[in-house]
């Protein structure tokens, strides 16, 4: 392992790599150096405001590929970004090749993701069940706007949820497993978190489809709402048949889900207009 220090700030890699295209975009105030996904990020600064560069290409130190996988993912991960332009993701803004990778940069966001820190998670469950509601609705928007074009909701996880508790409001600040369909599970279990992840995205050669996404909706309702390791009436905090809505997605039968996130997306909203609030 290596230090390359970029501004003053440290960045460690497997190995030396020339960082010095990052000073084109200004004063760097934030280093990601310690992620999974083979993305090396910063946070910079200039005259136009604050901006989050994800980089690939650099040998990061706890991505298991090779450099030149990580760029192609970043390549494919640009196109659904494009794909899927919608107020609940970040815009991508621009992608650059440099001399040895591939970058893209989005506006930098406020907030904080609901993990790992467990005080996040608890400050979301603070807010209002109306505050929740209306966080959660673009989320399930874009949700069922992906499976419209053929987009399966992997990789979802809870810090990849960044809330603004000053607005308050809910971003998914990554779509960069998100599959295309259709798709067949070569993998043994798709990216993401346990919670947020399908019966079916566990197991090799399973059929994947927007059943997968169906299913996270429901668990991104329980997140927000009940108790996610133990569903049950009783932990939930909302509307009982919104329960029923988040249940019927959660369901470990595809076939006894909603036959689309669309139409969870419906009964969810009809659930919301007939729930009292006072």
């Amino acid at each position: 392992m290596v230090t390359v220090f970029v501004q003053d700030l440290p960045v460690q890699l497997k190995s030396w790599h020339d960082l010095d295209f990052i000073h084109a975009f200004g004063r760097v105030f934030r280093v990601f150096d310690h992620l999974i996904s083979g993305n090396l990020c910063f946070g910079v600064e200039n005259e136009q405001g604050r901006f989050f560069i994800k980089y690939a290409g650099a040998p990061t130190i706890n991505y298991l590929g090779y450099p030149e996988e990580a760029i192609e993912r970043l390549q494919k991960a640009a196109q659904t970004y494009q794909v899927l332009a919608h107020p609940a993701i970040p815009p991508l803004l621009g992608m650059e090749e440099t001399p040895h990778g591939l970058l893209c940069v989005f506006p930098w966001l406020s907030g904080f993701p609901l993990g790992p820190l467990p005080q996040h998670f608890d400050a979301m469950r603070r807010l209002s069940v109306i505050d929740r509601l209306a966080m959660l609705d673009p989320v399930f928007s874009l949700l069922a706007l992906a499976s419209q074009r053929d987009y399966i909701a992997a990789g979802l996880a809870d810090n990849h949820l960044l809330v603004d508790f000053q607005k308050p409001s809910l971003t998914l600040c990554s779509v960069d497993d998100f599959v295309k369909m259709p798709c067949v599970n070569a993998r043994g279990r798709l990216p993401g978190a346990p919670w947020y992840l399908a019966p079916e995205a566990y197991h090799t050669g399973a059929s994947l489809d927007e059943g997968v996404t169906v299913y996270a909706m429901g668990a991104l309702a329980m997140t927000f709402f009940g108790d996610r390791d133990a569903p049950s009436p009783s932990s939930w905090c909302a509307a009982p048949r919104l329960y029923e809505v988040a249940k019927k997605a959660l369901s470990h039968e595809k076939t006894k889900r909603f036959p689309s996130a669309q139409s969870f997306l419906d009964a969810w909203r009809q659930a919301v207009r007939n729930t009292p609030f006072s």
